[in-house]
């Protein structure tokens, strides 16, 4: 083996064990926990938990995948005449959107830290949600 192969595998290693040992979260268990801290945090505030609903899974995980694509971060499709709020076929629908952050626990305390996205997740008519991260996008879509 040359020396700069050795070289490209023990960095390649090294940054395995750092990206592991700040809790860098896959992203079915970045929606999955993700959805768990906005539902803990509900419960201190005496508010029901939210299901996790596939459609608006698939809502938010299409507009993640479009913020993607697009390389920026927005609420383009939420309201209008074809948009997530009227295919979720609820009554009302809030929206968060997030780019570039590694864990669940720090997207959801910059969440909690911003008084408009702090509302969304404790609406007290919400019953439902979903989450979807696609690269470093992330949206959180409820309804009721």
């Amino acid at each position: 083996m040359s020396h700069l192969f050795l070289m490209r595998l023990v960095c390649t290693a090294a940054v395995i064990m750092l990206l592991g040992s700040v809790g860098i979260a896959r992203a079915d268990r970045f929606d999955d926990d993700l959805l768990a801290l906005i539902n803990r945090y509900r419960s201190t505030k005496g508010l029901k938990a939210l299901a996790s609903s596939p459609l608006y899974n698939d809502l938010a995980r299409e507009h993640s995948r479009a913020m993607q694509e697009q390389d920026r971060m927005s609420h383009d499709g939420f309201e209008g005449r074809f948009d997530r709020a009227a295919a979720a076929g609820a009554r009302s629908c809030v929206e968060n959107v997030a780019w570039n952050h590694l864990t669940p626990q720090s997207l959801f305390d910059g969440w909690r830290r911003s008084p408009g996205h702090n509302r969304n997740m404790l609406e007290k008519k919400i019953n439902r949600a979903g989450i979807s991260k696609a690269g470093p996008y992330v949206t959180f879509f409820a309804c009721y």
